[in-house]
């Protein structure tokens, strides 16, 4: 059996990490990491990201490719469109402008990541609750994430030199297959696994399926 040392973390302004001075850029989010593998004297880790994890998995992997050793991305995107960019500005608004509807829309976006797996709403909404007590370091993840629409990382991919697995899901809405086909594309040697019959939220979907794809991925 394949035993890791497994370390998770809050975002910057989320759950009990503090929000400090946030610029809304993935790569002071990527260097938050960085940051937590200094204090914890690892020197080379082997990074799993989910959704905007794995943007900014992407993003210590380019601006610190010496920190990875391999790259699992999960349902994850290099780049947004204009629509979801749009959306992204929406939150950040709401967020600064303390917008009185901002909770039930956050409850909302949250039921249509767990639509494939209504049964797991219920956690789902109180790790949300929980983690975006303090919301504005959920509009500072907006922002970078907003801001892939004009400066996506696709140019920057082929920089990553980790070997890298990509795993995506056929019936997800906001991360589809093709996202994961163009970070495939721009990263040289990286292989990208499907699961089928899953939505954006891979890991409480099909939890086992991905562990037993990360594990042969690792050994």
């Amino acid at each position: 059996m394949l035993r890791h040392r497994v370390v998770l973390y809050d975002l910057r302004g989320h759950g009990q990490t503090t929000l400090g001075n946030p610029d809304g850029t993935l790569r002071q989010l990527g260097n938050d990491l960085v940051g937590l593998l200094d204090v914890l004297e690892v020197e080379r880790a082997r990074i799993v990201g989910f959704s905007l994890g794995g943007t900014i998995a992407m993003r210590v992997a380019i601006d610190h490719p010496g920190r990875v050793d391999r790259l699992v991305l999960v349902a994850t995107s290099s780049r947004v469109g204009r629509s979801a960019a749009g959306w992204y500005r929406e939150r950040v608004a709401m967020v600064k402008n303390e917008d009185s509807w901002l909770r039930e829309t956050l409850d909302r976006d949250t039921a249509d990541v767990y639509a494939q797996a209504p049964n797991e709403l219920e956690d789902g909404l109180l790790i949300r609750r929980q983690s975006t007590e303090d919301p504005r370091g959920y509009g500072n993840a907006c922002a970078a994430m907003a801001a892939l629409f004009e400066r996506p990382l696709d140019p920057e991919l082929g920089e990553i030199t980790a070997p890298a697995l990509i795993i995506a899901s056929d019936l997800d809405q906001h991360c589809p297959p093709k996202a994961a086909e163009i970070i495939r594309e721009g990263i040289s040697g990286s292989r990208l696994e499907l699961i089928k019959g899953a939505g954006h939220a891979i890991p409480v979907e099909r939890g086992f399926e991905l562990a037993a794809s990360i594990n042969r991925f690792l050994g």
